[in-house]
């Protein structure tokens, strides 16, 4: 009787030790977790809020330029000043943060605890996650600023780091949603809010804009080249 009453309890206390949570797999392992102190519609004002700023210090940037800017080029400076923020800060605290993420009580936490109901890899410490976000903040950040810097001065740099930024974001991007499908999105909650709001429509831009950004940036390098071999053999000739 005493081994069938320990079967029992053995149980009762492994289950009593699970720390409950809302995100999928349900069974995840997320022994530190805390209840994030912003609900949804104050996570999402507070990236949106953020998002705003950041388009209004590239308006400042733009107007301050010297070079003659057309729309597209403005749009840029927006995208990748935005990219640079969302990359460095966002993605730069998952990266040293990610092993005590879903303990943490702070804003960039609560923001991550709830873009995690879209993709829990962001709290369990995933290798590739890690990684790839690692190379997102430190690379992708990084050009993205230096593409800022060569559209608002004009210089020649622009294009080189448009492409590498924007190839850098289409293939991670990839990966990331590939990983996951692959998996048959078993890190997503269903819902219709998280799946489709979050893990699809929040990742879009990161899918389309790159792929618009690398067809210019190879058009104006392959333009580039072009002039610069007539150019050449304009002085062989001579």
């Amino acid at each position: 009787m005493s081994g069938s009453a320990n079967d029992l309890i053995q149980p009762v206390e492994a289950a009593a030790k699970l720390v409950l949570h809302p995100y999928y797999p349900q069974d995840a392992h997320l022994p530190h977790y805390v209840t994030s102190q912003l609900n949804m519609g104050e996570a999402l004002l507070t990236v949106g809020g953020a998002v705003v700023v950041l388009a209004l210090i590239s308006g400042l940037l733009i107007g301050r330029s010297r070079a003659k800017l057309a729309t597209k080029d403005k749009l840029t400076v927006v995208w990748m000043l935005v990219c640079a923020g969302i990359h460095m800060v966002l993605e730069g605290y998952f990266s040293f943060n990610h092993s005590t993420l879903a303990g943490k009580q702070t804003l960039l936490a609560d923001l991550w605890r709830e873009y995690a109901h879209s993709d829990s890899r962001y709290l369990t410490s995933d290798p590739f996650t890690v990684i790839m976000e690692g190379i997102t903040a430190v690379f992708d950040g990084s050009f993205a600023a230096v593409t800022v810097y060569g559209i608002l001065t004009d210089s020649p740099i622009r294009h080189a780091a448009q492409l590498m930024t924007s190839l850098a974001q289409l293939y991670g991007t990839i990966l990331y949603l590939g990983t996951n499908f692959m998996e048959g999105f078993r890190y997503t909650n269903p819902d219709p809010v998280y799946f489709y709001g979050y893990f699809v429509l929040m990742n879009l831009p990161w899918f389309i804009i790159p792929t618009i950004l690398i067809v210019d940036s190879c058009k104006s390098i392959y333009r580039g080249m072009h002039i610069a071999q007539r150019a050449m053999s304009v002085k062989k000739v001579e």
